[in-house]
Parts: C-alpha cells; structure tokens; sequence
C-alpha cells in the first residue's frame, strides 16, 4: 500500500513540474506587470502561484487527497485542521462527505506594465492644493466684525474709474427644495407653482428683469398643467435671455453620498427633459445648498459640456483663506488630471448663506435691509432689527450709496471689476407682492446707482450667463492690457484664475460644527437608493439590448408595449433623481418626508423589476406570449414588503409546478465568476445547468430570523458570458448525490442546538480554542470570544484584524448631534459583549459567522469560487438602535497596518483622495463622506473597506478605519428640519474587506502621494457589490425557451473598463446630439493601483483599447455618434468597429440607434 501511494504521488508531483513548465513556457510577454530591479522576486512569486494553480487540477489533487487521508489519518475526533495552523485552532470543515468540493482552475487579470503608468506618475501640479491649505490654517475662528468669519473689508474710491466700472449682476433666484420640511408635491402646491407662475407673468412686465432656475422635477411638473400661450411666453423669455435654467438636473444633488452614476443619471433626466420640451442646453452649474461639495461633480458639469459653476457651502475658514488671497474663483481641476483637461471655472461664494442678508456684502445687517420681502409689515423680518425701506426719491441716494458700499467690500475679494450678487432665498417670489418689492425697488437703485458718473459702476439684474460671460471679457482684458494675448479670439479667458485641486469636505458653518452627521442619517433609505440605482442599470441594460437587438418589422418586444415599458424607466428614474436632492439622501428632511421618498423609491424598484423580467422574457422566450406590459413572467428574487421593511431573499418553492427553475442576468461586459445562492424550501435537491449537467453545490440552513418556516440557501458556482442570461434549475430530489450535494456543517455556541434535518451535522463549541472559519481553500478567519473577527491566515501568514463596534454619545450642550450635525461627548466606547450567540455555517464552498448582539445582528462570510467573491470577507450588519437615546453606533477595523495619520475615502464612488487627521479640527471634523470604499495602508499591505452604501467614517488611529452604521438623536441641531432624527429601522449594511499584500519592489505609499487608486480587486469587487449578478425565478410553466443568451461575441473587454449605464433616450423628439438616437451607452474606465497581485478575473488591461462590437455585438446600428454625458452635444462620427481609446478615470458617452437586424444568439 505504502509503495503504491508513492508511486501516485511521485507521478503526481512529474505531472505538476510538466504542467508548471508549460505554463510557463506558453505565457505571453505581457502577462504580468513588469517590476524594475526585482526580477526574481516576481518570478518567485509568479511560481508560487502557478504552482497553487497546478495543485488545484481537480482529478490529481483529489486523488493525492484521499490517498493521504488513508495513509495520514488523525486517529482522534478533532475537526480536520488546515496544515498551516498550529494544532490547537479549529478548523470548520464540511463532514457530510469526502469529497472537499470543486477545485477551481482559476486564471488571473494580466496587466499590461503601460497600464500602471498613469498611477504611478505624478499628481499634476497645482497652483492651490486642497490638502495643504488644511495643514497651513490654524481653524481658529477669530471674530471678525460685522463679518464674523473674516475680517473688516476696506477699499479705495480711487480703484474704479469711467474705463475701470464695477459691473454688478444681481442675480434673483429661487431655492425650490424638491422635499424636506414638505413633501415634494406638498411644496410644489403650497409655493414652487406659485413662483413659476409669477415668474411667467412678472418677467415680461420689464427686459431688464432676470431670473434663474434650476431644479426641472419641479419645471416639468409646472410646465406640463400650463397652456400653450403660457408656454410660448416662457420660450421667449429663454431665447431673450431673461430667464436661465441652471444645473438643468432633476434636482440639485447631494455631493457627500451620492454615487457618480446617480449624480449622472439626474442630470440626464433634467437634461433630457430640456432637450425634449425646450430645446434648451445649460452651461452654468449652480450648487448653493449641498452641505460640501466633491470635485466629481465639477467633473461631470465639466463632462457634460459646461463652462462655469457656481458653488456656495464650504468650510468658513476654507472661504476666508481664499478670500484672503482672492482665490474665490479657480480653475476646478480634477486631483488626477496630468494636465488641465477636466478645468472649470468655479466661482465660490464668499459668506454664510445663500440668502439676501449673507450676500450683497460682508455686512448682513446692511445687507438684510434691502430684502424687500421683509419690509415692515411682512411676516419675515431682519434678525439684526433694522427693517428695510421703500426705495422713493426721498432716499434713493442714501440707500443706494449703503448698497454700493457693500458691494464694492464685497468686489475686494475677487480678482476683477465683475461681481456676483445673488438675490433669493428658500421658496422665494412666491407672490406678486414680492416680485413687484423686489424689482421695482431694486431697478430704482440700479438707475441712481448708474446716473452718477462718479459712482463708476454699472448695476443691473442678469443671469448666471451674464456674469460669466462679463467675467471672462474682463480676463481677455486683462490678458492684453499685460501683453500676454495671443492670436486674436485665442486668449485663454480663465487664465487670470488659479488651477486647484481637492474636494471641500467636511463642512462647518461655525465653529466646530461640523457637518458630519448627515453622512450617515437615515441609513436605510440611502441603501435603498442604491439598490434602486442598480435595478434601474439591470433593467436599462436589458431592455435597451432587447430592442437594440431587434429589426423594426419583428421588434422582441412590440412597440406599444417597449413604449409603456420605456414609461415605467422614466418614473422609476425620477424617484431615483429625486432622492439625490440634498435633502433626501442625506437623511435631513422630516419623517413623513422620508416615508415619502421611500415610497417613490420602492415603487421605482418595482418598475425597474417589472421591465427587467419582460424584457428577459423577450430574449429567451417566444414572443406570442407577451400580450401586455402588464405580463409577469419572471419574479425578481428579493420580496420587497414595504417601503421602510429590510427586503429578504425570495423562496423557491420546489414543489410547486412551473418553479425550480432560475434566470441569472450578468448585465457587465466582463466574464461573472462566482457562487451563485438560492432560497429554497427544501434540501433535498439537484442544481442542473442549461447544458443539463449536474452542478456541484452546498446547501445551507438558514438562520438570519427574516423569515418564517425551516429554509434553506443553495449555493453553486456559475459563470456568465458577457451582457448574458443563463438558466438553471433546481428540483427536489429525496436522494441527493452526495458527489454534488455537500450539507453545511453548523457549529454553535453559547446557545441551544436548532433542530435540522439529519443531513446537516450540528456540533455544540464549547472548547476553549479559538473558532476558526474556513472553508475549500479560502483563508482562515479567527472568532473571538465575542463573535467577532480577531485575525485573518492568508498563505501562512496570520494578520491581525479586529472587528469592532463602538457607540458615540452625543454632547450635552445646546448645540449637539442632530441629523446635520455630529457633535459627539468625546471619543467612542467599545461594546463589549462577552459570549453572545454564535453560529457557523460552513462547507466547501461557503462559510458564514452569524453573531446575536444586542443592538444588531452580524455576519461575516467567505467563499471558496472562481470569482472575487473568494477574495475577501463579506460584512452584513443588521441594526436595530431603536432603543438608544443620542446614540452613534460605528463599526470598526483594527489592523497592524503602519498607516499613521494617513486614510484614504471615496468620492462618490469615483476616485480616491487622501485624508490627512488633524487633531486641529476635532473628531467630528476628521469624520469624512465614505460613498463607497475607505482603505488605510504602507509599505507591504493595504486594507480596503467596501460598503454598499453610503456613511460617514474615518481613522481615528493609526491602523483603523471605522465607518458609522447608525445614528438616533432625540433633537434638533437648528439647522432647519425642527426634528431629531427617531425614525429608525431595522437597517441592513453591507461591506467587504479586502486585505491585499503589495508585490515585492512596488510601494505606491512611499513618498507620501497624495493621489491614490484603488486596486483592480477593489475597483472590480466595488463593481459587483453595487451592481451584482440578477436572478429571475420562473412563475409559469412554460417551453421553448432559450437556455442562455447573450448579445455579443463573448469577447471580455479590458479588465478597467467598466460599463457605467445604457439609457434608453427619446432621441425622435427635440433638439441636440441625441436626435435620432435609441440609446446612450456610457463607458468607464477606472483608474487602478497596480502593486497588488491581480485578481481572479480573466481578462487583461491593453491600453483602454475597446471595439463597441466586443460589448454590443450586433445590437445597434453601426454608426455611432459620440456624444457629452447628458447628450446634450454632438462629438465625433465612429463606427462600432472602430477602436477606441479610453483613458483613465475618464467617462465616455456614444449615442446609438436601432439596429435593422435580429443578432440575438442563444441556445436552447
């Protein structure tokens, strides 16, 4: 026996050295990234791969694996131990079978070296870097006078001359909060209708009246119930000039939490709106609300073909320093931009607020008296107690020369002789009376003002445009009177403005109110804004493939019905516009308000589903049976039972006819790769393919407590072609063939044994050795005593990593936490919670911790797969805090990571920038916007957190990251909404941890760079957790249906580039880049950190090199039209064959019509 099984295992051993060999020999030249100076290091440890991937071929591994179970037996009843553990940690393993699960012969990404270039060079230079001016100011708030957050303004008369003027554009304006004290058709009836009907009356009275207007959910609601002779009039008053839209978006978004791809897709439902019904093409951004603001908003203005911004809520001290320096006006550049494409003239405002009081000057108690709305009498009133006058002839000279006054303090903080001077509140001309104070006192100073050749000024009203245009005519001029004109019409009219770099997080008003709170309010309700954002990708992505796959005279989905389907996106986009309000996702309006967005949000998840499933339907099934838009053919497999109630995983129901089987939807242009799960109602069963094999699988019970009824998980590894639907069916079978099915094993501790039936071994922990998770040939996770994460053993490698939570207690002052504010009593506490109940799940190719706490449920899985899924512990919190009063519950990670004050978080899941702690701003103020990752690092690892959704977090301490998970206040912080925040839910979040080790000789730490980029794993993993796979179950019974189907040729595009969105478009009506146009396909190619070992993907980087055949097929015309990110203007004339070049971190946009041809290809 003893010479047989050497005679196996040395032939074994021959066949991996010729294996290792060839595999070495047939690699291509670029297969892996090229590491200067450290040649054989990466060759050791390109071998030691290879060699994990020889010793999983499957036949030979299992063989060498039983013959040494029957040589090397334990002989005692231990848990099977992992041969790099020390003897006395356990190991979960399966016991219900020998047989350890799939081995999985796995490939990895190749990166080309080229492709780490752009990572690896060096941040463009900047004339002011956000991140240096937070070293440099001292945020000690110094009273400054009437203008308490600066100094005492001064000026010279002698500044201005009759060639010298100050032009003055006083900018009336309206903030129309789609929600927040109201409900968005609350405030539409009680105000915003209003305004705008006055605005269509009162405009035309006088010429020289302007008016701005940003928010289309409200224009479109207003435009739609007026007459055509109304219309007509507000068309004039946009071709004269006298009427701009602004921003043009939906709403004016949060930039904290929002994620990129809504941010765009808001823009493009208000830009679509314009095009549609107006014609009309905004060039001026305007954001005088959001509570900070992100540079990947500048980029998407800048991307949709805007000129000019405008942006108003950043630190006090932030707004002083660059007053200081009349720096208040930049150049807006992208940290990562290696030259200056992404620039955009941003101008800042320099004061408090956006209202009257806060700017015509730095003086708000001069200012407030020329808001005619307060005029005595009124129900508003100036705080500082002195009331505004009638302007008559009387005292038109006194008052106008108090206003010019501040106007011209108020000139000194810019460069040149043109200023901005905003005129409008929240819900303001909502009346005539108001509109006729406003600008008939107003014209009355312009006209003095103006008839004094002394004065040297030139006042009017004007719009955004006007001021910008003005604007940029004094930078050409002052461009010649220096000499450094070129070619005339060629001056570079932002060149008088300084280039700067870096975001303007955290804001405070005053003191050291940060406003860090909001980052996470309400958390529930900003996971379900992504989980609308995703469904809406899926079902676009679908439904414009089907019809894009379709000639016009056999249509996979009738017209009528693509039309009634095409209406349902439409709404279920506006509910998603809709929340990204800057007082929606941020969690700050009050409960009803909330309840009603979550409502529009949920029925927008249910009309995305809806067209998800028809459209499904259309590909693989025969198209007799779509009789209606209102068919259902497929359910989506989560239960959605109320807007406010954690949705839980649909059961398949085994005995029931026409179910068993399962649709799964790859909607990205990548190959998928990973476990697919299933809730089920029964074990006993078999996982067939749509090629009819038997699949392997791992049924779990089920305890997350969601759910009534003894159910069960089935988990099996799937892969899906590109852009792809793949079917599988479940049935009952009461004999399993325990070569395919392998039954968890469940260990518990500190609670009574479940009953389950007898094909799942249960075990009662009692033992004092630590409780190690593994599960096929994932890493080990070390349990402690408390449930919760203690280490990771990765390669024989143990790190340590501990999992915490911690609770912040909020201050008892006046001013203290509320839903804005976070103002905590001091640093956090650590729960302690000492033996909860602890379960384990565990087989080959999955294993889950679940761990009862009193304030949440946790679990903490890993996977063994083909796919990213088995590189990385996934996180799911369950938080009940409703019983806490001024309570913060954060989570924490505590590794040996040497990151010292150094932390890195997204920007609304664009791009990185780094956040240096500074003791200076106090904890609140160190807490910053996680949209979607967080990693601290150094020279040997990174350690990166993924979240679902969005938060607030930081590192507090060198090695940390923590992330708040919920926050329950019981008062207001007077910052508008007049409540605390108590309308806490039972809140799902969901994370994944990825510790990575960087290869040897690449340290993209060293030297301090201040512009980092997440790995390929970590970009990759982002992806798939925000955007998973989709899985449809059967409702009916039905035949001929396709076993798969996918639109292209199968071939994987590069590992970067990602597909952002297919947006079906009304290209037939209006004006603009998209006439005639079906669909907008936007493409993204990410900027990725190359000194990590590349992930299981397999698929290579080449340059951003991309055939939109390789991702569309034949679906589409050929000719495409590239377009702005809102369509709004025209690029250049491509075919899909052509080869395009996409350059990192950029967003591309191509605008496509129908195809005359039927590609779809599927197979039965």
């Amino acid at each position: 026996m003893r010479l047989h099984a050497s005679i196996v295992f040395g032939a074994a051993i021959c066949l991996a050295t010729l294996l290792l060999l060839y595999q070495l020999v047939s690699l291509p030249p670029d297969n892996n990234i090229a590491i200067p100076n450290q040649s054989y290091n990466a060759l050791e440890n390109r071998l030691k791969r290879l060699e994990q991937d020889i010793s999983a071929n499957h036949d030979t591994v299992q063989e060498i694996h039983g013959l040494l179970k029957k040589i090397g037996g334990t002989g005692n009843n231990s848990p099977v131990l992992h041969p790099r553990m020390k003897p006395v940690d356990a190991i979960l393993a399966p016991q219900a079978s020998d047989d350890a699960g799939p081995v999985f012969n796995t490939s990895v990404a190749r990166l080309l070296p080229d492709d780490c270039n752009f990572s690896q060079a060096p941040a463009s230079s900047v004339d002011i870097l956000m991140e240096n001016v937070y070293k440099s100011l001292p945020f000690d708030n110094p009273d400054g006078g009437a203008w308490k957050q600066g100094w005492e303004v001064t000026y010279e008369s002698t500044q201005w001359s009759p060639e010298r003027l100050l032009r003055i554009f006083v900018v009336p304006h309206s903030h129309n909060d789609p929600g927040w004290i109201k409900t968005f058709e609350r405030y539409y009836q009680d105000q915003t209708s209003h305004i705008l009907d006055n605005m269509a009356r009162k405009l035309p009275e006088d010429p020289r009246r302007k008016f701005i207007w940003a928010e289309i959910s409200f224009f479109s609601m207003w435009w739609h119930r007026q007459t055509p002779s109304v219309q007509d009039t507000v068309r004039g008053l946009l071709s004269r000039g006298q009427l701009e839209i602004v921003s043009g978006g939906w709403v004016m978004p949060d930039e904290s939490g929002s994620h990129y791809w809504a941010i765009i897709d808001q823009l493009v439902t208000g830009h679509e709106w314009l095009r549609e019904h107006l014609n009309v093409r905004p060039n001026n951004g305007w954001a005088i609300d959001p509570f900070g603001l992100s540079p990947t908003m500048a980029y998407i203005l800048k991307r949709s073909g805007f000129d000019n911004m405008l942006i108003q809520r950043s630190h006090y001290a932030l707004k002083k320093h660059l007053a200081a320096s009349t720096n208040l006006e930049f150049r807006w550049r992208q940290a990562w931009d290696p030259d200056s494409s992404t620039d955009i003239l941003c101008h800042m405002m320099p004061f408090y607020s956006y209202d009257v009081p806060h700017t015509c000057g730095p003086d708000p108690k001069v200012c407030c008296q020329f808001d005619f709305k307060r005029l005595p009498g009124s129900r508003v009133t100036c705080p500082w107690r002195v009331a505004p006058q009638p302007i008559t002839q009387h005292n038109v000279q006194d008052r106008s020369a108090l206003l010019l006054d501040q106007y011209r303090k108020k000139s000194q903080l810019y460069r040149t002789n043109v200023l901005l001077v905003p005129l409008g509140d929240d819900f303001r001309y909502d009346t005539a009376e108001e509109w006729d104070n406003q600008f008939l006192n107003y014209q009355l100073l312009f006209d003095h003002m103006n008839a004094r050749s002394d004065n040297h000024v030139q006042a009017q009203f004007g719009t955004l445009a006007d001021y910008f245009q003005a604007l940029r005519e004094e930078s050409r001029t002052s461009q010649q009177q220096q000499g450094n004109a070129v070619a005339a019409g060629e001056e570079d009219e932002e060149a008088l403005f300084p280039s700067l770099a870096g975001d303007f997080f955290t804001y405070a008003d005053k003191d050291d109110n940060y406003w860090s709170g909001y980052f996470t309010s309400r958390p529930y309700y900003k996971a379900r804004s992504r989980l609308l954002a995703h469904k809406i990708r899926a079902a676009e992505i679908l439904f414009n493939l089907a019809v894009g796959s379709s000639g016009a005279t056999d249509p996979a989905i009738p017209h009528n019905i693509a039309e009634q389907l095409h209406l349902e996106l439409t709404e279920a986009h506006k509910a998603l516009g809709l929340f990204q309000h800057h007082d929606g996702i941020t969690g700050t309006a009050k409960d009803h308000v909330v309840l009603d967005y979550a409502n529009k949000l949920l029925d927008g998840i249910h009309h995305s589903e809806h067209v998800t499933q028809f459209a499904a339907h259309s590909l693989i099934a025969p198209k007799s049976d779509q009789q209606s838009a209102e068919m259902v053919f497929f359910e989506v497999s989560e239960v959605h039972e109320g807007a406010s109630v954690v949705s839980v995983p649909r059961v398949l129901h085994l005995g029931e006819p026409g179910r068993g089987a399962v649709i799964l939807y790859n909607s990205h242009p990548h190959t998928y790769r990973g476990l697919a799960t299933v809730r089920i109602d029964s074990p006993y069963i078999k996982v067939v393919n749509g090629s009819g094999r038997q699949v392997k699988c791992q049924v779990d019970p089920v305890f997350d407590g969601l759910q009534q009824g003894e159910l069960f998980d089935v988990r099996f590894p799937v892969e899906l072609k590109p852009l792809s639907l793949s079917r599988f069916v479940i049935t009952r079978k009461e004999q399993p063939d325990l070569k395919f099915v392998t039954y968890a094993t469940v260990i518990v501790k500190n609670e009574e044994l479940p009953t389950l039936p007898t094909v799942f071994s249960v075990q009662s922990y009692s033992t004092d050795m630590p409780l190690v998770m593994q599960c096929g040939g994932s890493a080990a996770v070390s349990i402690g005593d408390n449930g919760l994460l203690e280490s990771v053993t990765s390669d024989g490698v143990t790190y340590p990593l501990l999992l915490q939570f911690v609770s912040y207690r909020a201050r008892e002052t006046r001013e203290t936490s509320g839903a804005y504010l976070f103002l905590p009593k001091g640093e956090a506490e650590v729960l302690v919670n000492e033996a909860p109940p602890t379960k384990v799940v565990s087989g080959p190719l999955h294993a889950i911790l679940t761990t009862k706490l009193p304030l949440l449920t946790h679990t903490l899985s890993i996977a063994n797969s083909p796919g990213l899924d088995s590189e990385g512990l996934t996180v799911r919190n369950l938080v009940n805090v409703r019983r806490e009063r001024n309570f913060e519950l954060a989570m924490r990670l505590v590794s040996d990571i040497d990151s010292q004050d150094t932390f890195y978080t997204d920007l609304n899941g664009f791009q990185m920038v780094r956040r240096i702690r500074e003791s200076k701003l106090t904890l609140q103020g160190n807490y910053y916007p996680v949209a979607s990752q967080a990693f601290i690092q150094d020279s040997t690892k990174r350690l990166t957190l993924l979240t679902g959704q969005p938060h607030g977090g930081s590192s507090l301490a060198s090695g940390q990251i923590e992330v708040m998970q919920d926050r329950r206040l019981m008062q207001d912080d007077f910052r508008g909404v007049e409540q605390g925040v108590t309308d806490n839910v039972v809140t799902p979040n969901v994370f994944r941890i990825l510790l990575e080790r960087r290869l040897p000789g690449l340290d993209s730490s060293s030297g301090g760079a201040r512009v980092m980029f997440p790995s390929l794993l970590a970009e990759r993993s982002l992806h798939e957790l925000l955007f998973p796979t989709v899985m449809l179950h059967h409702t009916y019974k039905a035949s001929g249906l396709l076993q798969s189907w996918s639109v292209g040729s199968g071939t994987e595009v590069p590992c970067d580039v990602q597909l952002v969105s297919l947006r079906s478009i009304r290209g037939g009506v209006g004006g603009g880049a998209a006439a005639g146009a079906a669909a907008a396909l936007t493409l993204r190619r990410g900027g990725i950190d190359c000194s990590f070992p590349p992930p299981r993907v397999d698929c290579a980087t080449n340059g951003g090199k991309v055939q939109l055949n390789d991702i569309l097929g034949g679906a589409f015309n050929e000719e495409v039209r590239q377009s702005t990110l809102s369509h709004l203007y025209a690029g250049v004339n491509i075919t899909k064959s052509f080869t395009l070049t996409l350059q990192p971190m950029e967003l591309y946009t191509f605008l496509l019509s129908p195809s005359p041809r039927s590609p779809i290809q599927g197979k039965r």
